[in-house]
């Protein structure tokens, strides 16, 4: 039997960093039709959604090629709200409505203009291929390590030391003199070594993530305990209005 592998494309109308981003014309297309159009260009994803508040992103999203089974209530489209929240939302809408339940569920997120489809793929048939996994995130090579980053420390926590590889207690804003803990404390003086001689650590850098509906439903998460990684090399991840100019260069082959 085929495996139902749900595309759901988040897309809220607010956005303060960049304006109606969502929407916003890039290449001559408004940003959400370049993820609605990688899902149905993937060979595996056999339903694309899209999650929104908004009349008018739900119109452009359906003209795009997108279903828009409901419009998501205004408790999940907030600055604070979590993926978890419209992602329990959504599966539980359409569970109870439709009675239907995918067997693998991919998050596109309609701010990233350039990705590869075929990773799209490849991280769907990774899942697939471990069922021991709870779900696959895309990440690329730091360039900034853990390593070598440290925190500010109230003088009253400075002798508070987790237990979760960090040294960081209470944070405040920047203030001069004051002393500073050791982000991670798993290696001692880490900090003081040669970056060769450390691990090479990676950034989720959101343009795939691939799980079980399980995880959402019944662990409550968004990864659960299981992640696989698949690397790639860029992050096309619009936030400013630097990185949509960074996104169009590349689309311009530049």
């Amino acid at each position: 039997m085929k495996n139902k592998i749900l595309a759901v494309i988040p897309a809220r109308a607010g956005s303060k960093s960049v304006p109606n981003k969502n929407i916003r014309e890039i290449a001559g297309k408004p940003l959400i039709a370049y993820s609605i159009e990688h899902a149905l260009e993937s060979n595996m994803i056999n339903r694309v959604i899209v999650s929104t508040d908004s009349e008018q992103y739900a119109d452009i999203a359906k003209y795009y090629g997108a279903e828009v089974p409901f419009l998501r209530p205004a408790e999940y489209a907030t600055d604070t709200a979590l993926d978890y929240d419209v992602f329990f939302h959504a599966l539980t809408w359409m569970k109870e409505q439709e009675n239907y339940e995918p067997d693998i569920v991919v998050q596109l997120r309609p701010t990233y203009p350039v990705r590869r489809v075929e990773d799209i793929d490849a991280m769907i048939k990774m899942l697939l291929d471990h069922p021991e996994a709870d779900s696959v995130r895309s990440m690329a090579k730091a360039a900034e390590i853990p390593y070598k980053m440290w925190c500010l420390a109230e003088q009253e926590s400075v002798k508070k030391q987790t237990d979760d590889n960090t040294g960081c207690g209470e944070q405040k804003t920047k203030v001069q003199g004051q002393r500073i803990l050791p982000l991670m404390t798993d290696i001692p003086e880490c900090y003081n070594m040669p970056r060769q001689q450390l691990p090479q650590v990676y950034y989720q850098n959101a343009c795939i993530d691939v799980f079980r509906p399980r995880v959402v439903l019944e662990q409550h998460s968004m990864s659960g305990d299981y992640i696989l990684g698949y690397e790639m090399s860029e992050n096309y991840d619009i936030d400013t209005e630097e990185d949509m100019e960074k996104a169009i260069q590349a689309m311009k082959g530049e």
